[in-house]
């Protein structure tokens, strides 16, 4: 996750309103909505560590748990089939099925975490062609540019 930010185990997410010209946040991976914000960068991560600590702070006053955002256990329906499957080939494979899911959990994660999302765009550009001599045309070619369908009748045109 590139647009967040980490502290004393939570995470903190990194976002920006144009609207407001401000930056802004909430904490991740918890129920509890918990928010913040700055106008700089060090003044978001500031105000993340404030918002953690307040939290923190008013779980333990009001004797409410604070939301821990991993605890290292999740329950998973998988439908009794797939359970049968999975413990089968945890068998096989020497490993009690807590083991055999956390290696498939780690692998699917190693697997995701190492695709890149690549952006590709284009923009459509118009030329006005009035007094461009064919010369700065073949130019413009050349240079992968591509001019409009029609420009060699428009420069013989003008001849």
């Amino acid at each position: 996750m590139a647009d967040c930010m980490q502290y004393n185990g939570y995470t903190g997410s990194v976002e920006f309103s144009f609207e407001d010209g401000c930056l802004y946040g909430r904490l991740l991976f918890i129920d509890d909505l918990i928010t913040y914000e700055g106008e700089t960068l060090p003044q978001l991560e500031s105000s993340f560590h404030e918002a953690v600590e307040r939290y923190v702070a008013d779980c333990l006053e009001t004797g409410r748990p604070a939301n821990k955002p991993y605890s290292g256990t999740f329950n998973v329906r998988i439908g009794p089939e797939l359970h049968r499957q999975a413990a089968q080939a945890a068998y096989k494979a020497g490993v009690k099925l807590n083991e055999f899911v956390t290696n498939a959990v780690r692998q699917a994660v190693e697997i995701l975490g190492s695709i890149h999302v690549n952006h590709h765009h284009e923009h459509d550009v118009n030329i006005s062609l009035q007094g461009v001599e064919e010369s700065a045309l073949l130019k413009l070619s050349a240079s992968g540019a591509k001019p409009p369908e029609d420009w060699q009748t428009m420069v013989q045109t003008r001849h």
